[in-house]
């Protein structure tokens, strides 16, 4: 069986439709119907579901995504380094994030190898994570930032930053990042957060639990943007990484506070497959990953401590962006 049409699968079970898979990979739509009617002959049982709005996968066929998607990746990736017969970097990377990392490191993330390796060609993933963990044993991304802390997962890791959680609050809801708020006065409000078993969730409620509170949850919701649009609705308070609503609060959609007795800090790791043969796009890209994050802390874009080294990775004025 062709890996080739198997690549094929992957695309139009990623995006659900035969016509969105055609124009993303510039491949003629009858064809490409032909080429999963003859996986699927080959194999004996349908992949797909097919209806007005596209495909869904059988339970056969998403078994089958995720039996192949990292397989595929691996021999893919192993062909790019063989075919490399210079020390300049390309290929394809993948990297995962949860969604309030995002908000802060894919930007200047993207525009680095944008500008320093345009030969590598950068799919960022967000997700929660049991996601990421997931998809990165799985090999269907090859390095990822994840909740530590680092002993909490068997995969080879570093420490990164360690990030203040904060009060975020409605406008007008009197919230000042001069003005602390006790984890107890916060435990007492209507909160919305995510669900089990969200590192978040699981961080807030431990420190309720060594305080003997209980939790006033209104609402849950494992969307990070629709935490913050309900919060802006002024339908509860939620607490989240400060850095991740900076932003929000510049533009007067939000307010925050910081979160005392105790306070509360997220831990960030960098994450790679253990024993992994790592490409080389992929250490290029936790070369940057450092080296961004080192930036940002340091130049207060971030509100985080550093947990590594910083000097290898502080980047001299010839090495800055354009």
């Amino acid at each position: 069986m062709e890996n080739r049409r198997l690549g094929f699968f992957l695309k139009v079970a990623e995006l659900g439709s035969l016509s969105r898979a055609a124009d993303r990979m510039r491949f003629a739509q009858p064809a490409l119907s032909r080429q999963m009617r003859l996986l699927e002959d080959s194999l004996g049982f349908p992949l797909f579901r097919r209806h007005r709005r596209g495909m869904e996968l059988t339970p056969e066929g998403d078994e089958l995504r995720r039996r192949i998607a990292g397989p595929l990746r691996q021999i893919e990736l192993a062909i790019e380094e063989i075919r490399s017969k210079s020390d300049e970097v390309g290929g394809n990377v993948v990297f995962g994030m949860p969604p309030t990392t995002g908000k802060v490191l894919a930007g200047p993330l993207a525009r680095r190898i944008k500008h320093e390796a345009p030969n590598v060609s950068l799919r960022i993933v967000e997700g929660y994570g049991g996601h990421l963990i997931d998809w990165l044993q799985r090999g269907e991304i090859d390095i990822a930032l994840l909740y530590g802390p680092a002993s909490d997962y068997r995969l080879a890791t570093e420490e990164m930053v360690l990030e203040p959680l904060g009060l975020v609050g409605p406008p007008g809801s009197n919230l000042s990042p001069d003005l602390a708020v006790s984890f107890k006065d916060c435990a007492s409000l209507a909160l919305i957060l995510p669900s089990h078993p969200h590192g978040l969730r699981v961080l807030v409620e431990n420190a309720a639990t060594k305080m003997g509170l209980p939790l006033n949850v209104n609402f849950e919701s494992d969307s990070f943007h629709l935490m913050k649009e309900l919060v802006e609705y002024g339908l509860g308070y939620s607490i989240l990484p400060i850095s991740a609503v900076i932003r929000d609060a510049e533009a007067k959609r939000l307010v925050y506070a910081p979160i005392t007795a105790p306070q509360l800090n997220r831990q960030l790791v960098l994450a790679t497959q253990p024993g992994a043969n790592i490409p080389k796009a992929a250490e290029r890209l936790g070369t940057y990953i450092r080296e961004e994050i080192v930036a940002l802390v340091e130049g207060g874009q971030w509100a985080a401590h550093l947990m590594f080294d910083p000097g290898p990775f502080r980047r001299t004025p010839d090495s800055a962006r354009p």
